[in-house]
C-alpha cells in the first residue's frame, strides 16, 4: 500500500472513529448481486483492456490511477468535513480551532487537485483508444461504483473530544507530506 494510500486512509480513520468499517450482513448480499455498479464497471473495464495493446493498457491505468487518486481526496476531505462540524457542534471549545485548521488543509490541497485535474483532462485527451467522451464516462462509472461501495460503508464522523484532537493533530502532522504524495502520486513531480 502506498504512503498516500495510508495517509489518506488515516484521515478516513480519524475522521470516522467508530465506524463500522465491515459492511453489514445486508450490504455484503447486496454486493454479490450480479448487477451491481463495481460488477458493471469491472465487466466493463475488462471487456475495455481485452482489445487494448500493451501501451494502450499502460495509458488506460495511468489515467484511472490519476482519477482515482484525485477522487480518493475528494472522498476523504467529504469525510473530514463532516467529522469537523460533528467536532464544532459538540466541542465548541475544539470547534474554531478546528474548522480554520481544516479550510487551510483545503486551501494547500486543492491546487494540487486543481493541478491533477488538469493533468488528468491532457491525459484523455492524448490516449489513443477511445473518443475521450467515452474515457470520460468510463470514468464516471468509475465513481459510480465507488460511491456503490461507499455506501455499504456505515461511516459515523468523530464526535467525542480526543477524537477531535487527534484529527486536528493530524492535519496538522501530515499536510505537507500529503501534498507531496499527492503531487508524485497524479505526476506533477
Amino acid at each position: 500500500m502506498t504512503t498516500l494510500c495510508k495517509t489518506l486512509l488515516n484521515f478516513m480513520a480519524i475522521a470516522c472513529v467508530g465506524s463500522a468499517l465491515a459492511a453489514p450482513a445486508h450490504a455484503e448480499k447486496k454486493a454479490q448481486e450480479a448487477q451491481t455498479p463495481v460488477t458493471q464497471y469491472a465487466a466493463e473495464t475488462e471487456d475495455l483492456i481485452k482489445s487494448l495493446s500493451d501501451e494502450q493498457v499502460e495509458k488506460y491505468y495511468k489515467i484511472r490511477h490519476v482519477h482515482g487518486v484525485i477522487r480518493s481526496v475528494k472522498s476523504v476531505e467529504s469525510i473530514i468535513d463532516k467529522a469537523v462540524k460533528s467536532c464544532k457542534k459538540n466541542h465548541k471549545d475544539l470547534g474554531k480551532s478546528i474548522e480554520e485548521r481544516f479550510a487551510e488543509w483545503r486551501v494547500a490541497v486543492r491546487p494540487v487537485i486543481k493541478k491533477g485535474n488538469e493533468r488528468l483532462e491532457k491525459l484523455v485527451l492524448l490516449q489513443d483508444y477511445a473518443k475521450p467522451s467515452q474515457v470520460k464516462k468510463h470514468l464516471k462509472n468509475f465513481d459510480t461504483a465507488a460511491e456503490y461501495g461507499e455506501s455499504l460503508i456505515d461511516m459515523k464522523p468523530a464526535a467525542d473530544e480526543k477524537s477531535c484532537s487527534l484529527l486536528l493533530e493530524n492535519m496538522d502532522k501530515t499536510q505537507p507530506d500529503l501534498i507531496r504524495l499527492l503531487q508524485k502520486s497524479i505526476g506533477l513531480e
